[in-house]
């Protein structure tokens, strides 16, 4: 990729005639660095890629503390004021937000995430996990839910790169060149903010399909106006949360507890589906008149 990109520069500007700016020279070496630690950061991207997927084959057991003989369970307080009621099913709408897994599925889990994010950062490895374990029945509709202005645009990226089916490769890809300490030239410790081109960068080592990465680009910028009312009126305060057939969850929970409601979901859905339900129609009859607000 450096070579290419090196060598239409230095035709382009033999193309100009003999006169030629002096900076030229500068220009390309400059480009050239900067094509280097792109490519250095992808390499760092596809290692983590790798890392996480052997992870995933030993995902998190969560063991449940055994209870004290004779003691008395306390019953679940009620959800705080403001805040989704997890027993409750709400409204939460799809719209054209990119998704994973079969379409239409049984269960919907919308993911309403921002990145890069340490808590969204630490959950991917089990969403991907949920969409091999249940590769039939669920599908992830992913919505950007932004906390943080200055990461709009990588988060965006991320959205962009889910419609070519690439949402955890580049969600480590953004992960690493945040967090790379090299390219913060002397800005305070902590994630950087990722520019369009150099998120462009990424998204062309992941080899997307960069006409189709700029129109999705544009539409999932369209949609975190038009989604960030609606979750925040749903009751999402952070990230990540989630919403499995209308039921919430939040923040960077084990597989266990995914895996609860979805095992409750599906027993609704073999219920409606024995009664004549459609499948097609399943979400949409489920949340049509769901709350849209706690």
């Amino acid at each position: 990729m450096r070579w290419l990109l090196v060598s239409s520069l230095v035709l382009a500007s033999c193309n100009n005639g003999p006169t030629r700016d002096p900076a030229d020279a500068s220009r390309i070496i400059a480009l050239e660095q900067r094509v280097a630690t792109l490519e250095a950061q992808l390499q760092q991207a596809t290692a983590r890629l790798d890392a996480a997927r052997r992870e995933r084959e030993a995902a998190e057991r969560v063991i449940a503390p055994t209870p004290v003989a004779g003691a008395a369970v306390a019953p679940p307080g009620p959800p705080r004021r403001g805040s989704p009621d997890p027993a409750t099913t709400y409204n939460v709408p799809l719209d054209d937000s990119p998704g994973l897994g079969p379409s239409p599925a049984p269960i919907t889990l919308v993911a309403s995430l921002q990145f890069p994010e340490p808590f969204t950062h630490r959950v991917m490895a089990t969403l991907m996990q949920l969409l091999n374990d249940y590769k039939r029945d669920l599908r992830i509709v992913v919505k950007l839910h932004i906390v943080h202005p200055r990461m709009t645009a990588s988060s965006i990226a991320a959205c962009a790169s889910a419609y070519q089916g690439a949402l955890e490769p580049m969600e480590i890809a953004i992960w690493d060149a945040a967090n790379d300490q090299s390219m913060n030239q002397g800005a305070p410790s902590g994630m950087r903010s990722l520019d369009e081109m150099e998120l462009r960068e990424l998204a062309r080592g992941l080899r997307l399909n960069l006409r189709q990465y700029d129109d999705d680009f544009a539409a999932c910028k369209a949609g975190v106006a038009r989604d960030t009312p609606v979750l925040s009126k749903l009751g999402q305060r952070g990230v990540p949360h989630f919403w499995v057939n209308g039921r919430p969850l939040s923040g960077a929970i084990p597989i266990a507890s995914f895996k609860k409601v979805i095992d409750e979901e599906l027993e609704i859905y073999k219920a409606d589906k024995a009664s004549g339900g459609k499948l097609t129609s399943y979400y949409e009859r489920l949340t049509k008149n769901a709350p849209t607000a706690p």
